[in-house]
C-alpha cells in the first residue's frame, strides 16, 4: 500500500511516463483530408472550405518545420502564400527520397489567378449574364488547384501514420446544412437568369 502511495505522489516517475506518451505522438508535417471530403466540403460550402484547409496546412507545417509563421494570416491572404505552400509539399517528398510529377508552381500560379479574377468581377456591379455565370463558377475551378494539391499531400503522407480524416463529422453536416440554402438561393439565381436571357 505505501509503495502505491509512494509510486503515485512521485512527481519524477509522473513527468517520465508524461514524456513516455508525448514521445509516441507522430507529428505530420502537412494537414490530411480524403480527396471526397476535400470535394464535398469545398463544394457543400462554396469555397469557403479552403481557408479551413489552408490553415491546417501552414498549422501543420509551422509545428512540424518549428515555423516563424502565422496560419491565420497565410490562411487569409492565400495568394501570397499558395506557392511556398506547394514548395513545402514537393520538398517535403524529396527529404523523404521519393518522387511525384505534379507543377505545384502552374497550379499554384492559376490558384492565385482564379482567386484574383474571382475578386475583381465580384467588385463589378454590373456585369453582362456571362460573366455573372462566371463569377457564379469560378470559385468552383479554385477546387482543381487545392485538389492536385491534396493529392500530393496525401503521397507524401503515405509512409506516416496519421488520423483518417476521410469521414464527415457532425461539424461538417452542419456547414452543410448552413451552405444547402446558399446553394438554393444560387440554384434558383441561375434559373431566372436562363429565363431573363
Amino acid at each position: 500500500m505505501e509503495d502505491v502511495i509512494s509510486q503515485e505522489s512521485n512527481p519524477l516517475k509522473s513527468d517520465e511516463k508524461q514524456i513516455t506518451v508525448d514521445s509516441n505522438i507522430q507529428r505530420i508535417p502537412l494537414f490530411h483530408v480524403s480527396l471526397a471530403k476535400l470535394t464535398i466540403m469545398f463544394v457543400a460550402t462554396f469555397g469557403l472550405y479552403q481557408i479551413y484547409w489552408f490553415y491546417k496546412q501552414w498549422q501543420a507545417l509551422k509545428e512540424y518545420y518549428d515555423l516563424d509563421a502565422w496560419p491565420i494570416a497565410r490562411c487569409i491572404f492565400t495568394v501570397f502564400f499558395t506557392h511556398s505552400l506547394f514548395v513545402y509539399v514537393s520538398e517535403y517528398i524529396k527529404e523523404d527520397n521519393r518522387s511525384y510529377r505534379w507543377n505545384h508552381s502552374a497550379l499554384a500560379t492559376a490558384y492565385v489567378l482564379l482567386i484574383v479574377v474571382s475578386s475583381i468581377l465580384n467588385k463589378i456591379e454590373v456585369l453582362p449574364t456571362f460573366f455573372i455565370l462566371i463569377s457564379i463558377f469560378i470559385p468552383l475551378a479554385v477546387l482543381y488547384p487545392l485538389y492536385e494539391a491534396q493529392k500530393a499531400i496525401n503521397f507524401a503522407l503515405e509512409p506516416l501514420e496519421y488520423e483518417d480524416n476521410s469521414s464527415l463529422t457532425w461539424l461538417n453536416w452542419i456547414w452543410i446544412a448552413l451552405f444547402g440554402f446558399y446553394w438554393a438561393m444560387v440554384i434558383y439565381a441561375l434559373t431566372v437568369l436562363v429565363r431573363l436571357a
